[in-house]
């Protein structure tokens, strides 16, 4: 390996696999291993055409003389065999799973890959929309979801796992699962049930220019799903997976590098050699991957505020990592945890709109709250459970109108509790409206116009615990918009590290178990330099930043002193200061630039 935490690795797609000569293979080798340095690739075998296996054995053999790793890769789209497909409707044309003569090619893919190969990552077109006349009449009355999820579980197994097995009993076959996780139950993604029967799994990591592609992914994402896929199976996930596509500025996609780096991942996968061979694009990647490794070194676990998000659910779509752009670090994960009154993290949970695929959902907050946990709930989540759900009012007086509060006034906390703060925002924001009962259940933040506000952020008591709803925007990306005293009162009722920031949006703050956690400030549309508070429970004599290079940049101070200390005044008011003080540390922030710091006590 060239770095110490992590592979770095490219995919090599079947078509250039059949054009590419040698003499052009060692010239785009060259200038990887000049600007990149690859340790390993994964080569195609099939992707609408079969790879010739004598140019897949040049480029192993070459690859070897370069010290580069090769495993296998297959992507599951077909053009029309023995003219079967006239009836059929297909999506990137992804297989048709009823059709025999595609059902028996990607037996005959899978085989021919594993006689190559003791490894092979299977490409995130694994999946099926197609409703020919087919599909239809085999699904019968059962649901799409239903018949798909079945469907590709059996096709797992059957034409993939099995035959490769049978041809190369030795062989690991790796499942990579796309970026559109709140989707997969709808074509098929079922990991869990895959899970158990692939050797491992691989996530897209790919977000891209996020306000000018189809699919609207939050940066963050690029951390936070492979935070999700290390929950859903533990030390089996694989790596991470990005593209230079829709990436109009070099930072916009290097930020997807950066951010999958900070999960801790296994691999770093650049999609795809052809696309970036020559390209601008993977020059700067090998000064930012050593600049990556050395702070990855001195870097814990990863910590955050546990988000539940159930296998085959959707709601809240990447509310997340909304949240996540917005300074709260998170930690998704695909089951709902258990209370432990000995460990931060596992005292504190939030519920999403996903959340409610789980029947139980009520039942497990009831029993988390009552032992003492803090459970924390979207508006999307309390929508739905008071339809689904009624029960849940046995946690909260909070109750929906069906009517909206459109905002531009917030009070937020004061420094005294029960004294508020009140701040507009530069434009109006709408919620739904979400109503409580004064003084059964007690609002922190309010918000509204003139002389109507409602919360916006409350809690009841509940057992020894505590239950928070967060009324967010009905437009998630308008959080943004929200002013910084109302996000920081948001980051401190979320906080399970105790680090939390105050400022504006568009900077992430990632935490970790050793003491250690990292600012990332987004280069997107509009961006600018910020000026932000960093707070610290307890008393910290110094931050320190962990170096990335041997020649630290001249204008980054390499340790910071307190801005100051201050005392935690009661919930009763008054002046009496309880509980862990916080210290005050400045940061200023630039766009596109990461920095990781030690806390010294």
């Amino acid at each position: 390996m060239f770095y110490k935490n992590f592979k770095t690795v490219t995919y090599c797609v079947a078509g250039w696999v059949n054009r590419v000569t040698e003499e052009q293979l060692r010239k785009d080798a060259d200038f990887f291993q000049k600007y990149v340095k690859l340790d390993k690739i994964y080569l195609e075998t099939y992707r609408d055409e079969f790879a010739a296996r004598e140019k897949i054995e040049m480029i192993k053999r070459v690859m070897k003389e370069y010290g580069i790793e090769v495993s296998g890769g297959i992507t599951t789209v077909t053009p029309d065999l023995n003219g079967t497909d006239k009836k059929r409707q297909r999506l990137f044309n992804t297989f048709c799973y009823c059709n025999e003569p595609m059902r028996a090619r990607l037996k005959e893919v899978s085989e021919y890959t594993a006689s190559m190969f003791d490894e092979f990552i299977i490409d995130d077109f694994f999946f099926t929309q197609c409703m020919c006349e087919d599909c239809i009449r085999e699904k019968g009355s059962r649901s799409w979801k239903d018949f798909r999820l079945a469907k590709m579980l059996e096709v797992s197994e059957n034409l993939i796992i099995k035959p490769a097995k049978a041809v190369n009993p030795n062989i690991k076959i790796i499942i990579k699962y796309p970026n559109w996780r709140e989707s997969f139950q709808e074509t098929g993604y079922n990991p869990g049930q895959q899970r158990e029967i692939f050797d491992f799994i691989y996530t897209g990591t790919e977000t891209r220019h996020g306000a000018q592609q189809d699919q609207h992914l939050p940066r963050y994402l690029s951390y936070s799903l492979m935070r999700y896929f290390e929950s859903v199976a533990p030390g089996r996930n694989g790596g991470g997976w990005f593209d230079p596509f829709d990436c109009d500025r070099i930072d916009t996609y290097l930020e997807q590098a950066y951010l999958t780096a900070f999960s801790k991942p296994k691999e770093i996968m650049m999609f795809c050699w052809p696309a970036l061979a020559g390209d601008k694009r993977a020059t700067p990647l090998g000064f930012m991957y050593d600049r990556l490794d050395r702070v990855l070194s001195r870097l814990g676990e990863p910590r955050g505020l546990k988000v539940y998000i159930p296998f085959n659910s959707q709601g809240d779509d990447h509310i997340e990592d909304y949240l996540g752009m917005a300074g709260v670090p998170v930690e998704p994960v695909c089951d709902f945890p258990e209370f432990d009154a000995d460990a931060a993290v596992s005292r504190k949970v939030m519920v999403t709109a996903a959340s409610l695929e789980d029947s139980k959902i009520v039942e497990k907050l009831c029993r988390f709250v009552e032992a003492g946990g803090h459970a924390i709930a979207t508006s999307g989540f309390m929508i739905g459970a008071l339809q689904k759900f009624p029960e849940i009012a046995e946690l909260t007086s909070v109750r929906y109108t069906n009517r909206r509060l459109t905002a531009d006034e917030f009070q937020t906390p004061g420094e005294i509790p029960h004294f508020k703060n009140y701040v507009k925002s530069k434009e109006p924001v709408e919620f739904p409206l979400l109503e409580h009962r004064n003084n059964a259940t007690w609002s922190i933040m309010n918000a509204g116009h003139g002389e109507y506000h409602e919360s916006i952020l409350c809690y009841d008591t509940y057992g020894k615990g505590r239950f928070t709803v967060l009324n967010l925007p009905e437009m998630p990306s308008k959080l943004y918009s929200l002013p910084p005293q109302v996000l920081t009162a948001i980051r401190k009722e979320f906080d399970v590290s105790g680090i939390w920031i105050d400022g504006a949006a568009g900077v992430s703050l990632f935490t970790y178990d050793n003491k250690t956690f990292g600012l990332y400030c987004y280069a997107w549309d509009g961006c600018a330099p910020q000026d932000i508070q960093l707070h610290i429970k307890g008393r910290a004599k110094e931050l320190v930043r962990i170096p990335d290079s041997d020649t630290p940049a001249m204008w980054k101070p390499q340790s910071f002193k307190p801005l100051y200390v201050k005392d935690v005044l009661s919930s009763g008011g008054g002046s009496k200061a309880s509980g862990q003080p916080e210290t005050v540390f400045y940061a200023h922030v630039t766009p596109g630039e990461f920095d990781f710091f030690e806390i010294v006590e």
